[in-house]
């Protein structure tokens, strides 16, 4: 049982409200759990009101959003749209990947400005997963509506790694994974904690 199902069984929401409320002072996002369409109410307005509250003022004077990333993914759409957001602050994002970043919530964090890890955090790059039931010419049309999404997601991930196009046809369509090791030499992270930088650096 997480803290918050503790705290919540005991009527007491006083700490985990504290913790939560420190973080969103300090501009520290939480994206813990599958990728959907919370993603706007728990990230996407916040960077928006950042962005109006900096206003003004330069990229480098702004105080900097930092996004905890632990996901198996989800929405892929949803997702994309945090994407356009984060690479459309004029205040710096830094993602920070946690545990597991796959699928939907990989593409959200190679959108970081700076992108950090543990050398132990996992990656998953793949296809996902499509499922169509409709008569047989709406399917068409979905079936090419996918196709220039899959070409959108190919896009971003080429304009946001070391990836070649040769080496992401040969490994998107299976499932991908690798640690922060392969990540930095992908171009898909900037720092390793514990190797290129502190703790302290996350905060």
């Amino acid at each position: 049982m997480d803290l918050k199902s503790i705290l919540d069984t005991t009527n007491d929401n006083t700490l985990f409200d504290e913790v939560i409320r420190e973080y969103y002072n300090n501009r520290i996002l939480i994206l813990n759990d599958e990728i959907n369409e919370n993603l706007i109410e728990d990230c996407i307005i916040y960077i928006l009101k950042w962005n109006q509250a900096d206003k003004g003022l330069s990229s480098k004077d702004r105080k900097p959003i930092t996004i905890y990333i632990n996901s198996g993914g989800g929405d892929s759409i949803i997702a994309m749209q945090l994407v356009d957001v984060i690479k459309a602050s004029i205040t710096p994002i830094k993602v920070l990947g946690m545990s597991l970043v796959a699928s939907a919530a990989f593409h959200i964090f190679i959108a970081g400005h700076e992108r950090v890890c543990f050398d132990n955090t996992i990656f998953l790059m793949h296809d996902g997963d499509v499922t169509i039931s409709n008569s047989t010419s709406k399917a068409k049309d979905t079936m090419k509506f996918i196709e220039e999404l899959d070409a959108r997601y190919k896009n971003h991930v080429l304009s946001s790694t070391n990836m070649t196009e040769e080496f992401y046809d040969d490994h998107y369509d299976i499932e991908f994974f690798f640690f922060g090791n392969k990540a930095k030499e992908y171009g898909v992270v900037d720092k390793i904690i514990g190797e290129d930088c502190t703790m302290d650096y996350i905060y």
